[in-house]
């Protein structure tokens, strides 16, 4: 029987049937005792587990390490930036990750908070709440200049949830699907820097790596125009906070949509909220549907590897492979285990 330690709340929440599909499957599933783990947490109960399925939880060397046992690591979702990969192929440890599965949920909420943004959405239902009826102008996307980071599965879908607002797109991906850009009529820009210069509303659709860190800075927020909102429900580490914060109070730019976060939670003492912009609680992939989908995906992927010893469906199978290929390989040990 193979033991795994779930860390995120939603994992088969809403298609338990997959605890027993594991369970007849030899995969005996043990949810985490308290919330929000930390690195630390998760490292003192580890070595008895031979997997993890994990949120946004930070899964680093230290936790990876202490898994005497550990044969897989799989994220219930699609980002796998707070998972120290390097270290995982060293250890031989598999990573998963569900790629696309969560693009709906997390395109839909990023033009749910831009269009709460620009019409001050949250500022006004609070202050029905206080018993005021206060009326602000707000912005409308039509007709405007949106620009997207990122094309891929959210980037993508994002834009084809733009039609109805007859807007130009124009976007910066160094991999682009050119059949799709061709159809959806996207203006694809080798020069980032005319992204940030263009567009009325700027959309981060990217994973976080060394290139993407802090994309947003000081230095790109002097290319934008006055009037440019931000939305990021991607990483928070795409944003220079500080920078970003200075840019709202001095009226550089107009205003952000943040559902991801450099500190997550959120720091309650951050000045992200002194200044008066969109927040809501990295809560991009939490539909129903989502978590339906990606917690299927887990399983079988669960299944996969610990069962049927197939592994190719993990991030990291090629280097897994040829770090351990001197050796006993990694996936055949896992039968004798």
């Amino acid at each position: 029987m193979y033991d795994i330690l779930v860390t995120s709340k939603s994992f088969a929440r809403y298609n338990p049937e997959l605890i027993d599909t594991l369970k007849g499957n030899g995969i005996n599933i043990i949810r985490a005792s308290k919330s929000n783990m930390s690195a630390e947490d998760i490292a003192q109960i580890i070595p008895q587990y031979d997997g993890i399925i994990c949120g946004i939880d930070s899964i680093n060397k230290g936790v990876i390490q202490a898994g005497d046992k550990l044969k897989i690591i799989h994220m219930h979702g699609t980002g796998v930036d707070h998972i120290d990969i390097d270290e995982a192929n060293i250890k031989g440890v598999y990573v998963g990750n569900c790629p696309g599965a969560n693009a709906t949920a997390v395109a839909e909420l990023n033009l749910a908070i831009l269009l709460a943004e620009a019409r001050g959405v949250v500022k006004h239902s609070k202050s029905i709440y206080e018993k005021k009826w206060e009326r602000n102008l707000g912005v409308e996307l039509s007709n405007k200049v949106m620009g997207v980071i990122g094309l891929g599965y959210i980037g993508r879908k994002f834009v084809e949830l733009l039609r109805g607002f007859n807007m130009r797109v124009i976007a910066y991906e160094p991999y682009p699907n050119l059949d799709w850009v061709q159809k959806n009529n996207v203006e694809l820009l080798e020069d980032i820097n005319q992204v940030f210069s263009e567009s009325d509303f700027i959309s981060l659709n990217l994973p976080l790596i060394e290139s993407t860190m802090n994309i947003i800075n000081k230095d790109t927020i002097a290319l934008m125009k006055k009037d440019v909102i931000i939305v990021n429900t991607s990483r928070g580490g795409l944003i220079n906070t500080n920078d970003l914060v200075d840019a709202i109070k001095n009226k550089t730019i107009k205003g952000a949509a943040l559902d991801a976060f450099t500190n997550e939670p959120i720091h309650w003492d951050s000045e992200l909220l002194n200044i008066d912009i969109t927040l809501t609680p990295h809560l991009g992939a939490s539909s129903i549907e989502t978590a339906k989908k990606v917690s299927q995906i887990v399983c079988d992927n669960l299944i996969d590897v610990l069962i049927h010893k197939k592994a190719d469906n993990m991030i990291n199978y090629k280097e897994v492979n040829i770090e351990h290929s001197s050796e006993k390989p990694y996936i055949q040990s896992m039968i004798s285990d």
